[in-house]
């Protein structure tokens, strides 16, 4: 069985992302648009979202950095 390693968004993915879910697009399309697994932006998401806040891309990439660190 052949696994991918996961790949962290790219700041210009995660601009893509918190565009199209502002413009109403589902995961599932935004994950098809970027050309990645559902799942991968579903957690991208719900890493990057907290409650009454909508994704922003660049919340999203600071907690990254945050974290890469």
């Amino acid at each position: 069985m052949h696994t991918r390693s996961y790949r962290h968004l790219s700041a210009e993915e995660r601009e893509t992302l918190s565009l199209g879910l502002t413009q109403g697009q589902s995961l599932r399309t935004m994950a098809r648009i970027l050309g990645r697994a559902p799942s991968t932006v579903s957690r991208e998401v719900t890493r990057n979202t907290t409650r009454g806040r909508p994704y922003r891309a660049c919340t999203a990439q600071q907690h990254a950095a945050i974290h890469v660190t």
